[in-house]
């Protein structure tokens, strides 16, 4: 499947599901279709490349990621109720120091800091399952360049040796995503993660009345590739 003709089509999937109810369960079966195409465009790439990721290797979760209002709706929720009373507790708690200390910092000065997700735990990802576009389309060929990135380069300028076709696959299932919410009417803003998880963790009810039309992000900081 050619990448016009993948975005298209979870563009058309988005829409259609938006058509029938704009409802809180209806984004979580939204973004969980999303990811699953993402997972699935990316296990029908005709040559796939060796990937140096692995548990324990967590040099790109210092790196600024921006999400869309779907995928924290789906994070807050795995959060609420896949993770024990404390890690939930500690998560949020994570969440909501790391938004205090980058509020104000551009998307340079972010990276550069070299600040830990808020969702890394003990060097893995507590939220894997449910891990945002960006997340799964980074994936690199060399472990040894990401470490020299981190510990040596400019994060900013330097980018990985990266699976390129999984890149662009994952990066078309996003674009559909996006595409199909403005076209339902719907922002398909993205925002800096931190910031708008500390939003849905703290509205009631967030993904319901942001499937309403209710601008609930407002003063969130909006993310740097944000078209």
């Amino acid at each position: 499947m050619r990448d016009a003709s993948l975005r298209d089509t979870v563009r058309r999937a988005t829409q259609t599901l938006l058509r029938r109810e704009r409802s809180a369960p209806t984004l979580f079966r939204l973004i969980t279709h999303a990811f699953d195409a993402a997972t699935a465009a990316v296990q029908q790439l005709p040559e796939r490349a060796t990937l140096a990721c692995a548990a324990g290797c967590c040099f790109c979760c210092y790196h600024p990621v921006d999400i869309t209002p779907p995928e924290a709706f789906a994070i807050a929720a795995y959060l609420r109720t896949a993770l024990p009373p404390a890690a939930s507790a500690a998560t949020y708690a994570r969440i909501a120091a790391q938004a205090e200390r980058i509020r104000g910092l551009s998307f340079a000065e972010h990276a550069q800091a070299r600040l830990p997700c808020a969702l890394l735990v003990d060097g893995r990802c507590s939220v894997y399952a449910c891990r945002p576009f960006a997340c799964r389309a980074w994936n690199s060929t060399s472990a040894a360049r990401c470490e020299t990135i981190f510990t040596h380069g400019d994060p900013v300028t330097m980018i990985p040796p990266l699976d390129m076709p999984t890149y662009e696959a994952v990066w078309e299932v996003a674009r559909g995503v996006t595409e199909g919410l403005r076209q339902s009417r719907l922002a398909g803003t993205s925002y800096e993660l931190h910031s708008i998880l500390q939003r849905v963790l703290a509205t009631p009810e967030a993904a319901q009345r942001w499937a309403q039309g209710e601008e609930i992000f407002a003063g969130c900081m909006v993310g740097a590739f944000s078209a």
